[in-house]
């Protein structure tokens, strides 16, 4: 698992946070809405288009299922052990301070480069993720993402050496 963040790696933190709205209501299917409020206002984690940012990733990891305005676990989040007291990081990651250099640089509100990120990223038909479309939209804007590109590297890095290790261990 890469990054311990208070002894839960991200990659166990997005399960948690995935699966948490479909234990709060005990279904595997709920509208998108739903899922969006569960996590921006129920658990305070941030608000609605970190969380649509985090549902389309978690469709491009085989998580979930998004079909018109509903979401559907691939997974079984009931089999999922949220520890008790739970709480999400809230440090920024790539994608935020990506979406941020944007705004900060363009006067563009977070809504304009986060719909302009996802347009990109259908274009790419999805083979890249959203925080690396962000750099890339930030880079021809001609901003200088130098540093954020070697975290997301080394990100990127660390997760495929995870991958790796687990496919190894299995």
């Amino acid at each position: 698992m890469q990054d311990l963040k208070n002894g839960v790696s991200l990659d166990r933190e997005k399960a948690f946070l995935v699966a948490t709205p479909f234990k709060k209501r005990g279904k595997t299917s709920l509208k998108i809405s739903d899922f969006i409020f569960a996590l921006s206002l129920d658990l305070k984690w941030g608000p609605p288009e970190k969380v649509r940012a985090l549902l389309r990733e978690a469709e491009a990891e085989g998580m979930v299922k998004m079909e018109g305005d509903m979401v559907n676990a691939v997974f079984d989040a009931a089999a999922v052990e949220v520890p008790m007291g739970f709480k999400p990081s809230t440090e920024e990651g790539i994608l935020d301070l990506g979406i941020r250099l944007i705004t900060s640089h363009t006067g563009m509100s977070r809504k304009e480069v986060i719909a302009l990120a996802n347009e990109k990223q259908d274009s790419l038909k999805k083979l890249v993720e959203l925080d690396a479309v962000v750099l890339l939209i930030a880079k021809e804007m001609g901003i200088d993402v130098g540093d954020l590109a070697s975290q997301a590297y080394e990100n990127l890095l660390a997760r495929c050496k995870n991958e790796k290790n687990t496919k190894q261990n299995t």
